[in-house]
């Protein structure tokens, strides 16, 4: 049985149990981010279900098609896999992997003031979106949402220490 303990950083959830695969116990996983960068770069996962919350060392993590299996100490049945369905997979944030300079978790971003160039704030990121084509910061603020296409031609910085985006935007826009 996986055991029970405290994250040593926020939990961030990043995807969901769909159930049982096979017969050793895998478990399938829906990722909330198509790539599951971090989900497949990690092995120390929690268990969040029913307000609890139990810690994962994951042995194995492949992909299969749009979701993930991964397999886990503690979980050698389909039983035991299908116990879990509905629940929801976290990876503490001081365990994701380092990023290339340029690059950002969209976690880190939640928050954070954006300024236009002019030293208006517009608000604050309440969530990120991606419409196929690019990323979009949903700033909000005002009583009213403005969506920022992450571009270079739109977005002049990003500072996460300081919870700061300047951009090249305007509130009426």
């Amino acid at each position: 049985m996986p055991q029970q303990d405290s994250p040593r950083s926020a939990l961030v959830e990043l995807g969901a149990v769909r159930g049982a695969y096979g017969v050793k116990g895998w478990v399938k996983i829906a990722p909330f981010d198509a790539d599951a960068e971090v989900l497949r770069a990690t092995r120390n996962w929690w268990l969040l279900r029913d307000g609890a919350r139990e810690r994962l060392a994951v042995t194995a993590v492949r992909r299969h098609a749009a979701l993930l299996l991964a397999k886990w100490e503690g979980c050698d049945s389909p039983e035991a896999a299908d116990a879990m369905r509905g629940a929801t997979i976290a990876v503490a944030r001081d365990e994701f992997p380092a990023l290339a300079p340029g690059r950002y978790y969209w976690v880190d971003l939640i928050g954070a003031r954006v300024v236009n160039r002019r030293g208006v704030e517009l608000g604050e990121v309440q969530g990120l979106r991606n419409n196929g084509a690019q990323d979009l910061l949903e700033v909000g603020g005002a009583g009213s949402t403005l969506l920022v296409p992450m571009v270079d031609a739109y977005v002049d910085r990003i500072d996460p220490a300081r919870r700061r985006i300047e951009v090249d935007w305007e509130a009426d826009w």
